[in-house]
């Protein structure tokens, strides 16, 4: 089911246009991942989809309810301002309040009555392992659990779409980690996801659904496996990890249909040259038997999500 749909949309500042013929469909379940270079149009595009910004042409259309036909976004705000949650790059909770004096004001705001916003309150202390803190002030949270009150600052009203700019942005690893399978956690309790993010390696692992903002426009969106496709003759790496016979396989390597050779210590990764891939793993197997070569470990390497951004971005052959 489509919850939200852009057709033909496009966002102009004057004479400046931002975006343009944007097409997207978000469906119920989705993780939608949107990546894009500082200045490609990402936020804009997170600012039409939750109809803080209206569309200059086209039309940003939204259906939350299966009884209900595609309806313009920004001419019922009023009507779906409980369907959609948004939490910010920057905090937006409170410092000087406690998590749960922050989640009943943000309840408050959207109307909810007490007693809902109790319920939804227990809820999320529990989904998001804040209880034991909940009469903390929010500045006395680590890290992590400031992002965790954040989010759950944008759920409190139980939207169907959560839209998050940059949720692991100025975040160490470890905790990044822990806000993606948080947001995983989310998903799987039925709320739909857009995550606009530079941590690619992230949006790979958490998301169904990709798209690529370069330059005004749209130029990649779909299933992460269908937008890979293309690349995969490309971008395919072959990794080798090798036994004793390291500078024997090098210098066979001249052999082999290659765009780059990367040796890493125990480890030589080949990227194919635009011939046949099957062709080049065929050569270098041959080699491999032919000259009686030990080796412990032949990967294929699909092309990273981070591969192909940059093959966009970069304009790659």
């Amino acid at each position: 089911m489509k919850l939200i749909e852009l057709k033909e949309v496009s966002k102009r500042f004057g004479n400046n246009t931002v975006l343009e013929d944007v097409n997207l469909s978000i469906e119920e379940g989705d993780i939608v991942g949107i990546i894009g270079q500082s200045g490609s149009g990402k936020t804009t595009l997170l600012n039409l989809i939750t109809g803080f910004l209206e569309p200059t042409t086209g039309q940003v259309l939204h259906s939350f309810k299966v009884t209900q036909e595609p309806a313009d976004l920004n001419k019922n705000l009023d009507k779906i301002k409980d369907f959609i949650g948004f939490a910010p790059q920057h905090n937006s909770f409170y410092p000087k309040l406690t998590v749960a004096e922050n989640l009943l004001h943000f309840g408050q705001l959207y109307g909810l009555k007490r007693e809902t916003i109790v319920n939804n309150l227990k809820g999320l202390l529990k989904a998001t392992e804040l209880h034991p803190h909940y009469k903390k002030l929010a500045e006395q949270l680590s890290g992590g659990m400031q992002k965790r009150l954040d989010i759950s600052c944008s759920l409190i009203h139980k939207p169907k779409v959560l839209v998050l700019d940059e949720p692991t942005a100025d975040l160490d690893p470890k905790l990044q980690r822990e806000i993606m399978e948080f947001l995983q956690e989310i998903n799987k309790q039925g709320v739909t996801l857009v995550i606009a993010s530079h941590h690619l390696h992230l949006l790979e692992k958490a998301c169904n659904k990709i798209v690529i903002v370069h330059e005004g426009k749209l130029t990649t969106n779909g299933l992460l496996e269908d937008i890979r496709r293309p690349y995969v003759k490309k971008h395919f790496t072959i990794s080798l990890e090798l036994g004793t016979d390291k500078e024997r396989i090098l210098s066979m390597l001249g052999n082999i249909p290659a765009d780059r050779i990367i040796d890493q210590g125990n480890n030589i990764f080949v990227h194919p040259a635009k011939t046949d891939v099957v062709q080049t793993i065929a050569r270098l197997l041959k080699i491999i038997e032919e000259e009686n070569l030990s080796h412990r470990d032949l990967d294929l390497r699909k092309p990273s999500l981070s591969d192909i951004f940059e093959s966009i971005t970069l304009r790659k052959p």
